[in-house]
């Protein structure tokens, strides 16, 4: 898992995070790191186990980078519960899923399914992101519970099928996004969300 060391460890993550934006995972070698990075493959393997754990790693710095602006709308709803801001919330929520679900018609629509790929390529990375997508999945329910209490989401929805449904789905939305029977933007999910959970998108 991404987390804070030395310089040196963090050069080499941003290294190969450059490098997996244009190669595919299984195509990296440790020496074509170890040169980009001017560094030894020792110095490598001091800081990652393996190489699965290298590639594993970069690509979750990789989705953190990615997903950054989904979390802060995160923040914001949070916020708008706070103050019983209703507009702000209502806001928050719909920008989050309109741009989740954006990603999967970007010129790159298969970049989340490469990032899962390599990180589930190394059993202790894929925990520990695991562990932080459950900490985000909780904090959506939380809100969404929430925001039931205070009368702005309808409360015979199923918290955790409109969670789950939504942010679930959006991962998933590359293998269908070319399909020539289904047809979505990113608008007609948001929009339908928020009908289903009992707002109008603003």
């Amino acid at each position: 898992m991404v987390r804070e060391k030395s310089n040196t460890f963090r050069h080499i993550l941003d290294v190969t995070e450059q490098v997996l934006a244009d190669s595919d995972g299984q195509k990296i070698r440790m020496e074509d790191i170890a040169k980009l990075a001017n560094v030894s493959e020792p110095t490598i393997y001091y800081h990652f186990s393996s190489r699965n754990q290298l590639i594993a790693e970069a690509q979750v710095s990789a989705y953190l980078k990615l997903t950054s602006p989904l979390h802060k709308y995160l923040d914001l709803a949070e916020a708008a519960l706070v103050a019983r801001d209703h507009d702000s919330y209502v806001a928050a929520v719909s920008e989050n899923v309109a741009m989740a679900w954006s990603y999967g018609i970007s010129d790159d629509k298969w970049k989340i399914s490469r990032l899962f790929i390599d990180i589930w390529s190394d059993p202790k990375t894929q925990k520990e992101f695991c562990e932080m997508l459950d900490t985000q999945l909780e904090r959506w329910i939380s809100v969404i519970d929430a925001s039931k209490r205070l009368g702005w989401t309808d409360p015979e929805v199923d918290t955790m099928a409109l969670v789950t449904s939504c942010w679930a789905g959006s991962i998933g939305q590359a293998i269908f996004v070319n399909s020539k029977r289904l047809r979505y933007t990113p608008e007609s999910i948001r929009d339908f969300y928020m009908k289903v959970s009992g707002h109008k998108a603003p």
